[in-house]
């Protein structure tokens, strides 16, 4: 769709583009109530990442504790969480740090099936092109990311944080 809207039937493209947006909108109410408070309030604007850039994603079992310390039984007390920082590319850039929690699937694909608008000197995820929250049963979210480049990146989960802070 993407390539679409530079090509000769980019006003098809956009009506399609558009309706698939509303639809989404309306889907995502039912969604938000569902969801804390902190991230009830940043997946409400859908485009609030649009041309964001991933600056670190962290998966992992320890991740709050990844000092290297070792306690009794931590092998019992292991958590997966992942972890996708952003920067976002408004005037006025804000950090956001999305946690994911209780995960049942993570897939990242990179580069992506298609070269769609890479960005840079290096094969890169490029801009965070659009997003979608979706609710595949009741009490599971999937949180998909599509970039520019084409690489996509998307958490199955069935909690999520989201703090935002202005950048440094």
């Amino acid at each position: 769709m993407w390539l679409g809207f530079k090509g000769p039937r980019s006003k098809a493209v956009l009506g399609t583009w558009d309706a698939r947006f509303e639809s989404h909108r309306a889907n995502l109410q039912t969604i938000l109530p569902q969801l804390r408070p902190s991230a009830r309030r940043f997946f409400q604007n859908a485009l609030v990442l649009h041309d964001a850039t991933l600056t670190r994603m962290e998966v992992g079992e320890r991740i709050a504790g990844a000092d290297g310390k070792a306690t009794r039984n931590i092998a019992d007390h292991r958590k997966l969480l992942v972890r996708l920082f952003v920067l976002s590319d408004i005037v006025d850039q804000h950090c956001y740090i999305l946690e994911y929690r209780d995960l049942r699937k993570i897939d990242v694909n990179f580069p992506g099936k298609a070269q769609l608008l890479p960005i840079g000197m290096y094969t890169n995820f490029g801009d965070w092109g659009y997003d979608q929250l979706r609710s595949p049963e009741k009490g599971l979210f999937r949180h998909e990311v599509f970039f520019s480049s084409g690489a996509t990146t998307a958490v199955e989960f069935r909690d999520v944080s989201v703090l935002g802070r202005r950048a440094k």
